[in-house]
């Protein structure tokens, strides 16, 4: 099937919680891509369970599925076209995202589908495990298997999925992409004593994506030698099953303002917690940055967006080296911080605030990355050659 402007029609089935999340937005930036390319694309949004923290409601979600099963139904006519279905990896989220794909496979044939894994989580399975087995099924009715690195893709071997249907595709985002001349200016302001030193954390709320190590690093360094700190704490706390530090979110909350007014009580260090920035202020947070932050240990961490948008940024990074963060960055363009705790992220954030020079290095080599590998026009090339069933050419070595 051909969409009106004569390029393929392509539906794309993904889970489309309410609030933020990183599978929804990746999808949303390659299905806005392609329609600019003049792709017709279709979405079929698929309820989720929990969504923003809200208490369920069983009989509303049942209602929110059936009806996404039904529209479902729309990919049987869609023949010549294709389907791109994001596999959740839990349970309950092979049956709801089983549906579309078993259609698509019925309807349009394996070579015509496409499942595009976000999270981490099957790492985790024991071989031979019922989930993985599930799993399994599920990929090989698809013929192409979309992974984020090569941990990944190794895994999905393992399952027994077929060699040549496993492609890497890293993740890319749409933050604008600083140019060379101004990564060294901001660093070359930052580096007097004209202004603080600018730290920020932009992420989900979850204890174990490293906000508290963040902020507990911040306090270190408000009391040390150095220049003066300005730490931004930006995101909305959510709740998940791999917290390990708070009971709750309202501990969470009161741990978080309490930091925060320490951070300030520190002659060198002052910060603030901005409950989510988006478009052009999201864009300007990132441009002001001098040094992003993400330590994260979270369990299930695949390849985190915004670290993509801070390389386009021109930000020195400190992060870990959880999931497939080392696919996008490596110890030329980042500080990976092993094991992640006070201590290190501190280390790391004091290492770089008495030497611009590395902040300097660090930021350019991140955005150079960025601009040479993982751009949204690369991206988006390596989609269309999907798309038109030939095999993505090789990128550079990650």
């Amino acid at each position: 099937m051909r969409s009106a402007s004569g390029r393929g029609l392509v539906i794309f089935s993904y889970a489309d919680p309410a609030g933020f999340s990183g599978q929804k937005a990746a999808t949303e930036l390659v299905v806005a891509g392609l329609v600019r390319r003049g792709w017709g694309c279709r979405r079929l949004g698929l309820p989720v369970f929990r969504d923003e923290g809200r208490p369920p409601r069983p009989l509303q979600f049942a209602g929110s599925l059936l009806g996404a099963w039904f529209r479902a139904l729309g990919i049987l006519a869609a023949r010549g076209g294709w389907l791109c279905v994001n596999i959740g990896q839990t349970r309950f989220a092979f049956v709801r995202d089983a549906v579309p794909l078993l259609l698509g496979s019925a309807a349009l044939g394996r070579k015509h589908v496409i499942v595009v894994l976000h999270g981490s989580l099957f790492l985790r399975w024991p071989q031979g495990s019922w989930d993985g087995r599930v799993f399994s099924f599920l990929l090989r009715r698809a013929g192409t298997v979309v992974a984020l690195g090569a941990t990944q893709r190794a895994r999905l071997l393992d399952l027994g999925l077929p060699a040549g249907s496993v492609e890497v595709l890293v993740n890319t985002c749409e933050q604008p992409v600083l140019a060379e001349e101004d990564v060294r200016a901001k660093h070359d302001a930052g580096a007097g004593e004209l202004r603080p030193l600018r730290l920020l954390f932009l992420s989900s709320l979850i204890d174990t994506k490293g906000y508290p190590e963040f902020l507990l690093a911040a306090r270190r360094l408000g009391s040390a030698d150095g220049p003066l700190i300005e730490a931004t704490l930006c995101g909305r706390l959510a709740p998940s099953e791999f917290s390990d530090r708070f009971r709750d979110q309202g501990e969470a909350e009161r741990w978080i303002e309490e930091e925060i007014a320490a951070i300030g009580r520190q002659p060198r260090s002052r910060a603030r917690w901005l409950k989510g920035a988006a478009g052009i202020e999201k864009a300007e947070l990132f441009r002001q940055t001098d040094i992003f932050v993400l330590p994260t240990r979270y369990p299930v961490e695949a390849q985190p967006l915004v670290l993509l948008e801070a390389m386009a940024s021109g930000c020195a990074i400190v992060c870990s080296g959880v999931g497939e963060i080392p696919t996008i960055l490596d110890d030329e363009s980042a500080i990976l911080v092993d094991p992640v705790s006070e201590e290190t992220v501190a280390a790391a954030l004091q290492a770089l605030a008495l030497d611009p020079g590395r902040r300097r290095r660090l930021a350019l080599a991140a955005n150079r990355r960025y601009r040479e590998r993982y751009g949204l026009e690369r991206h988006l090339d390596r989609w269309e050659q999907m798309l038109g069933g030939e095999r993505p050419r090789p990128g550079p070595p990650s």
